[in-house]
């Protein structure tokens, strides 16, 4: 018998269809990050790049559709959008600033 036959296995039943499965789980699996829900209230960076121009400030209100600022990536200059109306309570960056892909950039009430 080797090391692994040793070690004791880890099993995971699920139901589908009234028939019940059994299924490994990996070690890929156990060590997982954790899944965060979605803020839908933080706008992230949808690609790295770099911040060109601010139009809005903590305090704003803005509405579905406003243009929020300029993001130059790829040698293309991007307009970032609000998907919702509401109030800004948060501007992580300023221009010039270099984001990464998914850094919050603004938060929303």
């Amino acid at each position: 018998m080797g090391k692994k036959d040793k070690q004791e296995e880890i099993f995971d039943a699920f139901c589908l269809e009234n028939t019940v499965y059994f299924t490994r789980v990996p070690e890929s699996y156990k060590n997982r990050e954790i899944y965060k829900p979605l803020n839908e209230k933080a706008l992230k960076a949808f690609i790295p790049g770099i911040i060109r121009e601010m139009q809005v400030k903590v305090g704003d209100i803005v509405q579905k559709g406003d243009q929020l600022m300029i993001l130059d990536a790829m040698k293309m200059n991007n307009v970032v959008r609000t998907l919702f109306s509401g109030k800004i309570i948060a501007v992580n960056v300023k221009e010039g600033d270099m984001v990464k892909k998914n850094q919050i950039i603004v938060e929303f009430e």
